[in-house]
């Protein structure tokens, strides 16, 4: 019995490992899941963008649209290769003030603002890149809202 037990035991622990390895893997993003690692800076008239969010879409609609957080002006995010069409949209946080009428105190807040025109989220955004292999950096300096350069 007590070898049944351990034999048992043995089998649970290399199971419940090789479970975790695989949690973890997942977790990670493998290396054959086709994507690659984009990453840089996107900018307003040469400011760093506070915070927003940037999208990767393919222009044959052959693969999934990827993305990721902008914040202090940087990005990374794993896309598969190929041409895309960039999509930006870029905040601002403006501080402010909010009044609460039932406690009849102030207190500190902010609002985020757009800083990017529209165009730049728009499904056919004029901003494009092709993306060939692993570790590429993509800077995206755009014009203020309704301005070109």
């Amino acid at each position: 019995m007590e070898n049944c037990a351990r034999i048992m035991s043995k089998r649970f622990g290399l199971l419940f490992t090789g479970a975790i390895a695989f949690v973890i893997l997942m977790l990670s993003g493998c290396p054959g899941d086709g994507k690659v690692s984009v990453s840089g800076k996107v900018t307003v008239d040469s400011v760093i963008v506070e915070s927003g969010s940037i999208a990767f879409a393919p222009t044959d609609g052959k693969t999934s649209v990827e993305g990721a957080e902008i914040k202090d002006g940087k990005y990374s995010a794993r896309v598969p290769p190929g041409d895309k069409i960039v999509r930006i949209r870029g905040m601002k946080l403006q501080p402010s003030e909010v009044y609460d009428a039932v406690s009849k105190t102030t207190h500190a807040s902010s609002t985020a603002i757009r800083i990017t025109d529209a165009k730049y989220e728009a499904e056919k955004s004029p901003l494009q890149v092709t993306i060939t292999k692993n570790g590429e950096k993509h800077d995206f300096d755009l014009p203020a809202m309704n301005q070109e350069k």
